[in-house]
């Protein structure tokens, strides 16, 4: 199954994004980087000055425990990921404010319907994966809806750079309706690896077993098989799908190059087209701008990330937590 686009967006404006690199699961956007950490929203308070409180955080056993005790803690554990978001609330509202743009409620409301559409078709269902989301990532109420004007203050931002044309909507409802193809697999390293999976196959033995045994992609289990690959679905490289349909059935390719790997294909069978109604090209411009957002808003944030580098930082635990992310992030 493929990784839910809506998922990776909203992940990634709030603690960077997540990557895939399995051929099995082709996501509509790709990205590189793996989430941070996450940490409460108080952590951004402790970025110019100590925490200061009148009440401690904590009491245990009749033990007081201290806010002096905890942020050296919480600064190196997820301090850097608070003053991140700190900084790109700023630096998006500062955006926001010199191009006269207005960021409403019911763009936030919009952010967080299409995140649950992108969950499940089933309501209650989308909204218990959004609350373990949420549990997971640590969004609290603060953090959360900070996140939604996040992503909905980039989404406005980058509308002049998003461009529909015919050729991206055709591709959309090619790979939403028409003729899709099964194959299977064998993801190898490199062509010494090809040869013996291609010596093994001459010799007879099932493709899907070779896949199992050799290749490195997660559809090895499943014997190589992947996701039904439409003509020019856009989710996967020209190359493998101009190749898959080039195959009679049955047909077994030459190494493709794909992803800095070798891909050896078999063509199983082919899906037929379905007749998309009225409301289907609407829904495919609808998925095609989506994905084009995504990009640029990628683009926009990670471009801002960089001009935070010269953040001056005071506090010790603080300040060794930053640098140690962003020269991870070089």
């Amino acid at each position: 199954m493929r990784t839910t686009p809506r998922l990776i967006a909203i992940v990634l404006m709030s603690s960077g994004t997540m990557s895939c690199d399995t051929i099995s699961e082709r996501p509509t956007i790709l990205t590189t980087q793996q989430s941070h950490a996450v940490a409460s929203v108080k952590l951004a308070e402790a970025v110019a000055a100590p925490i200061v409180s009148q009440r401690p955080p904590a009491i245990w056993k009749g033990t007081v425990i201290e806010w002096s005790e905890l942020q050296p803690v919480l600064s190196e554990r997820a301090g850097a990921v608070a003053l991140e978001e700190v900084l790109l609330d700023r630096q998006l509202a500062k955006l926001i404010a010199e191009r006269n743009l207005t960021v409403d409620a019911a763009m936030l409301a919009e952010e967080q319907r299409a995140l649950l559409a992108g969950f499940s078709d089933n309501p209650e269902r989308a909204e218990r994966l959004l609350l373990e989301l949420r549990a997971v990532q640590g969004l609290g109420e603060h953090r959360w809806k900070s996140l939604l004007r996040r992503n909905a203050s980039a989404r406005l931002l980058v509308q002049e750079q998003v461009q529909l044309t015919p050729v991206a909507v055709d591709a959309a409802m090619d790979a939403a309706h028409g003729a899709k193809r099964r194959c299977r697999v064998i993801a190898l390293a490199d062509l010494k690896a090809c040869t013996e999976a291609k010596r093994r196959l001459d010799a007879g033995e099932p493709f899907g077993e070779v896949a199992a045994d050799m290749s490195n992609d997660s559809s090895a289990p499943r014997g190589g098989l992947v996701n039904p690959v439409s003509r020019l679905d856009p989710s996967w490289p020209a190359s493998f799908r101009q190749t898959l349909w080039s195959l009679p059935k049955g047909g077994v390719s030459a190494p493709v190059m794909m992803d800095q790997r070798y891909v050896i294909i078999r063509m199983q069978d082919e899906i037929a087209a379905d007749a998309p109604d009225l409301a289907a090209r609407a829904a495919a411009e609808r998925d095609v701008r989506r994905a084009q957002e995504r990009v640029q808003m990628e683009a926009l944030v990670s471009g801002l990330r960089q001009t935070q580098r010269d953040a001056v930082i005071f506090d010790e635990s603080l300040r060794d937590a930053w640098m140690r992310v962003k020269n991870a992030s070089r």
